[in-house]
């Protein structure tokens, strides 16, 4: 697989996407959920790979979901952010518009993450200082 730099090979494709500490997933340009990774899929139903992105969300949200796939497929954004508390986690979530070298809208990207730990640094740290 050729990328911006570099190549990588279909395993290590698996590998990295696997071990990002993100999750996420793709929806093509005709909102269909072709792919997911990580923990926040966890207790999603595998059935929903190569359905509508809309049959994986809870109703409540789809009046949000239509607005974000408007609006990124129109080019009038090229993202969307949120995030919430529940409890001690605070999770930070980007929905990207995934475009080709041309411009044209090819699908959505759903990124999780746990952000709680970096909310509460402080100060400095420089690599390596573990």
């Amino acid at each position: 697989m050729y990328f911006q730099r570099g190549t990588l090979t279909p395993e290590q494709a698996r590998l990295v996407l696997r071990d990002l500490p993100i999750d996420v997933s793709f929806a093509d340009e005709n909102d269909v959920l072709v792919y997911w990774s990580g923990a926040t899929y966890d207790t999603c139903d595998p059935r929903y790979i190569g359905r509508d992105v809309r049959d994986c969300h809870p109703e409540q949200s789809l009046a949000c979901l239509e607005e974000i796939l408007r609006e990124l497929k129109a080019g009038t954004r090229d993202e969307a952010e949120g995030w919430e508390q529940d409890g001690e986690r605070f999770t930070y979530t980007r929905y990207t518009a995934v475009r080709d070298d041309a411009g044209v809208y090819k699908g959505i990207l759903e990124v999780n993450q746990d952000v709680s730990g970096m909310r509460a640094l402080e100060g400095v740290q420089r690599l390596p200082g573990w």
